[in-house]
């Protein structure tokens, strides 16, 4: 796929994209993902930064739109702004340019889910379950363009969809606790699931789903949600000792052991830790 790039040179070019961005570019050895957005919040653009022989080297899909944005602010730096073929860069930049295209988090992929101008926020919101205030967004950087509505909605706006997850997580415990039988699980799988959209990191949430849903013998689903726990957090050590079980209940044995290897080791890891 045909990707144009900005290429930005000159001595002061890292600095100033360290001012503008929304990540922490330090030395810039590995490529990193960061937006660049308006005082409001507003993108212009997300992005994916490399650094290459020529220069520093900024992968998005709207290249133009971008370059005009910053030299806005460039007004006494050396920095120069160039528009490029992806073609003619390095090879480091080619594998950063295979990493934007297959991760669905990525400036190549993401740009299709909002338009210019749009809020981050609104777009963080939308895709909850992708982490993106975490892959573009650095609180420790310094400032940037947007930091004092995205450092809000961080303390507040999240902090209110996490409460709301674990409330509704106690709801449906409270709930599992007095069903008679499986079929009165299903008004707590709901509210787990709503749980999830609020907060797709809470781990509680997913065991709780995996464990309900093989109490009613929906042993597939089960196993995707405990493998979801199981990418979100690899130390998981309930994650592995589900996916033995529900593995062993479709018949899976082998599978199921390799789990309950997983799930013994981490279990030894931690006992040494004490």
């Amino acid at each position: 796929m045909e990707v144009n790039c900005l290429k930005i040179s000159g001595k002061d070019s890292l600095s100033f994209l360290q001012r503008q961005s929304t990540n922490d570019l330090k030395e810039l050895k590995t490529p990193v993902y960061a937006a660049f957005c308006l005082a409001n919040a507003s993108l212009v653009s997300l992005t994916l930064i490399s650094k290459s022989p020529e220069g520093i080297i900024i992968q998005c899909k709207n290249p133009e739109a971008l370059k005009e944005h910053l030299e806005k602010f460039a007004i006494i730096e050396d920095i120069n702004f160039e528009i490029i073929d992806s073609s003619n860069i390095d090879c480091h930049v080619a594998t950063s340019s295979l990493l934007a295209t297959t991760d669905s988090t990525s400036p190549l992929t993401m740009t299709d889910e909002f338009t210019q101008g749009e809020s981050l926020i609104k777009l963080v919101e939308a895709h909850p379950e992708k982490n993106l205030l975490d892959k573009y967004v650095s609180f420790t950087k310094g400032c940037f363009p947007g930091q004092e509505p995205l450092a809000k909605f961080k303390n507040i706006g999240l902090r209110k969809r996490e409460e709301r997850s674990q409330t509704m997580l106690d709801e449906a415990l409270e709930l599992f606790a007095h069903a008679k039988n499986p079929q009165e699980l299903d008004p707590a799988i709901e509210l787990l699931r709503k749980a999830l959209k609020e907060n797709p990191r809470n781990e509680d949430a997913y065991e709780s789903l995996g464990v309900m849903l093989a109490k009613q013998e929906k042993y597939q689903e089960a196993i995707q949600v405990m493998h979801t726990l199981e990418m979100i957090n690899p130390q998981n050590q309930m994650a592995q000792m589900n996916l033995s079980i529900f593995y062993m209940k479709i018949g899976d044995k082998e599978t199921a052991e390799e789990h309950k290897a997983k799930g013994t080791v981490l279990q030894f890891e931690e006992a040494l830790k004490k």
